[in-house]
């Protein structure tokens, strides 16, 4: 054990008389500083990145991670269709990292029952499994089974005054396959209607596609638009990681480049972050609060940590005058009193990740603190437990408190050792 550690531990495990010190009380307030602001940290990114990643996760269960349509299509639902053959698959499927791959469809329409109408988005898909985002989202009812069965959201439910059994009538505005725009009839607009089943109802609390969006079965809408079975609006693609959305984009657009269908028609790969750019960059806002956080958090605690030492050093000149009497150098006594430092940082740290962890898990569990759905799109606040981040935490204020301690410990120097033996004699 090498001499500075030795007289650390000595001054730091040492009780002797506290009513005769100052330092103790100080102590205390430096491993309070310190454990609170690493309380404060690990909640902060916990939070952060459990909130980003349920709304990154509802966006995605909206529209995949990627999507391939029609270079042709606008930003509206009324879209122009693809010709989905296996010369498309065969290409995609040589791209790593993809999960899944599935057709879609979207179409406007017009809700009607008895009393009342609501203009929606319906969303044709293959098959709607319990795993997949709308089965997990399931609050009542069944998923659909058959071309005339849908999904309607809760929001819609309430707003229409539905029930699972109800039956309804959609109304769909005929259009033009290739130009997007309306035919117009004899004497007014061709329209087509639908009669349908609500099977369930599902809620995502994500207000800006519950409000307007119902699951139904792509073959129904390929019929309404008088589509052929290998048409849809697109395909929705899901990859394993989301870190990795930019790496797949690239290769999806090299795979599909000088790609056409059956029709001519070329393909357009986009992001979810290129499709839903506004709620993306709202996540990405939230990164910067986080910052401002860790900033301030790890500035009260350096300050509580200088304090903290700057008593230490002066409650133990005397010790100082003795030891530098003795031979022992300047850079030997600053190293002393640095870990000491280290030791009172230790100590809150432990504290401040049994405490942050504990009320992470706690949230994670039992949901304590929960929040309006209307305006945060969730019934309780998210929580997500990241070792790296964790660890990421921890080494940062280690770093940061030592760093700020380094200038503070060269008090030691203009110590005399004559003025201080002199002092305590």
């Amino acid at each position: 054990m090498s001499f500075a550690l030795y007289i650390a531990q000595r001054i730091h495990f040492s009780k002797g008389d506290e009513s005769q010190r100052v330092s103790p009380p100080a102590i205390r307030i430096a491993i309070a500083g310190i454990a609170i602001g690493l309380v404060v940290m690990i909640l902060s990114v916990a939070i952060v990145i459990g909130f980003k990643k349920e709304i990154r996760e509802k966006a995605i269960g909206f529209g995949g991670h990627l999507q391939i349509h029609a270079m042709a299509n606008n930003k509206t639902y009324e879209t122009v269709p693809v010709c989905i053959d296996d010369t498309l698959l065969n290409a995609i499927g040589g791209v790593s990292g993809i999960t899944s791959v599935k057709r879609y469809t979207t179409k406007p329409a017009v809700l009607k029952t008895y009393d009342d109408f609501l203009a929606i988005v319906i969303k044709g898909e293959d098959e709607v499994t319990p795993d997949s985002f709308f089965g997990k989202n399931l609050k009542e009812g069944s998923l659909p089974e058959t071309d005339r069965d849908i999904l309607v959201s809760q929001v819609i439910a309430d707003k229409m005054h539905l029930k699972v059994g109800d039956r309804v009538r959609l109304y769909f505005i005929r259009a033009d396959q290739d130009a997007n725009q309306f035919q117009l009839g004899g004497d007014d607009l061709s329209v087509k209607t639908r009669q349908l089943h609500i099977s369930g109802i599902y809620s995502s609390h994500f207000n800006e596609y519950d409000k307007m969006m119902i699951v139904g079965s792509l073959e129904m809408l390929q019929g309404v638009n008088s589509w052929e079975s290998d048409m849809a609006s697109g395909l929705e693609i899901n990859i394993t990681d989301f870190a990795k959305l930019d790496d797949r984009y690239y290769d999806l657009i090299f795979a599909v480049n000088g790609l056409h269908d059956r029709r001519g028609t070329a393909f357009h790969v986009q992001t979810i972050e290129q499709l839903n750019p506004q709620i993306f960059s709202w996540l990405d806002l939230l990164d910067t609060n986080v910052w401002v956080i860790l900033i301030l958090m790890a500035t009260v605690a350096s300050f509580t940590m200088i304090s903290g030492l700057l008593i230490i050093i002066l409650e133990r000149t005397s010790m100082i005058g003795v030891l530098k009497s003795l031979g022992c150098s300047n850079y030997e006594l600053r190293k002393v009193f640095l870990y000491v430092a280290t030791f009172l940082i230790g100590k809150g740290l432990v504290i401040g990740n049994i405490i942050g962890i504990g009320l992470c898990l706690i949230q994670h569990f039992f949901h304590v603190i929960k929040l309006d759905p209307e305006n945060y799109y969730l019934e309780w606040v998210p929580v997500s437990i990241n070792v790296v981040e964790i660890l990421s935490i921890n080494i940062g204020t280690v770093i940061i408190a030592l760093a700020v301690l380094i200038l503070p410990s060269a008090l030691v120097a203009n110590i005399s050792p004559v003025k201080a033996i002199a002092q305590n004699g």
